[in-house]
């Protein structure tokens, strides 16, 4: 079928969220001019925010009975694809899926060609997942404590690698300096991939992971997992502490992933493209799948979505400037 970018609106108006989902299903296999739909993914293929977009996008395609396309806008931080959504046709068809870098590109970017509080409305924040906090084997540490001692006995001996200056990990690896008080030295690589080949190679000490490839390769002995950077402990990875309770309290930081369309999309399409995703992560497969991705569904309301953003961003700006972190 083809799904029409200007019968969605009305499309979405029609199945509300009161109605059950065989009768919204029947109804919207009754549609005769339907288009294609589109997620964009402002990576390039093969990251998780392109493998999470896919999976997004065939379960979409599914509940909805139409084709649903993934298109990679990669370039400039994420910013080239943020930008296509904020100018693509307000009605729903065009969904954009961000990483927590949407937060923090206007913390170090004074020059971004949109607002993305303004100029977006938030679906719902997708999923989040501890960052794994990860040392090199030849760093003489074996928990938080002992890492923050050493550190601080060793101001600047103590490098940190980052996928890149102003990633989410850059700021969640700034974060845990700053909360731990130490002066450790940032290098920045070109990629995760690169900063933990960094780390195995003892070219730095500490890196910020996202939790499936660092317990990976922890497991396989390669590297030493300290702790997880979320607040409470993970079910993704039983028995391994928190850096808040193992030295560091109220410590938080996670990777997340939210959905986003043009800020003139209208109210009932947003809740109807809500109750859509977060019935997607409702669904066993896709939850099961999400654990071995290292992810936990979150699925909050479209409200929630929008503060959390704001937040997220006030967040990181503050910390950009007391970090002195800019790529301008």
């Amino acid at each position: 079928m083809i799904f029409c970018k200007k019968t969605l609106t009305a499309s979405l108006a029609v199945m509300t969220l009161s109605m059950p989902l065989a009768y919204a299903q029947d109804q919207v296999s009754k549609e005769q001019s339907l288009g294609q739909m589109h997620i964009i993914v402002p990576y390039a293929a093969g990251g998780t925010s392109d493998v999470l977009g896919r999976k997004l996008a065939q379960k979409l395609s599914d509940r909805l009975g139409q084709p649903v396309v993934v298109e990679n806008r990669a370039g400039a931080g994420g910013s080239i694809g943020t930008q296509a959504t904020v100018r693509s046709n307000p009605d729903g068809s065009t969904i954009l899926l961000h990483s927590g870098a949407i937060a923090t590109e206007p913390a170090i970017q004074k020059n971004l060609p949109y607002d993305a509080t303004k100029d977006l409305r938030a679906i719902t924040t997708v999923v989040r997942g501890p960052f794994a906090l990860v040392v090199s084997n030849n760093l003489p540490v074996e928990n938080v404590e002992q890492l923050l001692a050493y550190a601080k006995e060793n101001p600047g001996k103590v490098n940190f690698g980052t996928p890149g200056v102003g990633t989410s990990v850059h700021f969640a690896s700034e974060h845990f300096n700053a909360a731990a008080n130490t002066k450790m030295t940032h290098v920045p690589y070109r990629g995760a991939s690169a900063a933990l080949a960094g780390l195995m190679g003892d070219e730095v000490q500490l890196v910020i992971d996202p939790l499936s490839t660092a317990k990976r390769y922890a497991e396989a002995g390669k590297i030493k997992a300290l702790g997880l950077t979320t607040a409470q402990r993970s079910e993704l990875w039983p028995g391994m502490n928190t850096v808040s309770e193992a030295g560091l309290p109220d410590f938080d930081a996670s990777v997340w992933y939210g959905l986003y369309v043009p800020a003139k999309t209208p109210t009932e399409t947003v809740e109807r493209l809500n109750a859509e995703f977060l019935a997607i992560l409702q669904d066993p497969e896709m939850r099961e799948w999400l654990s071995e991705q290292g992810l936990e569904p979150v699925g909050d309301s479209a409200a929630e979505s929008q503060a959390f953003l704001v937040k997220e961003i006030e967040n990181w700006k503050a910390l950009a400037e007391s970090a002195g972190i800019s790529i301008e």
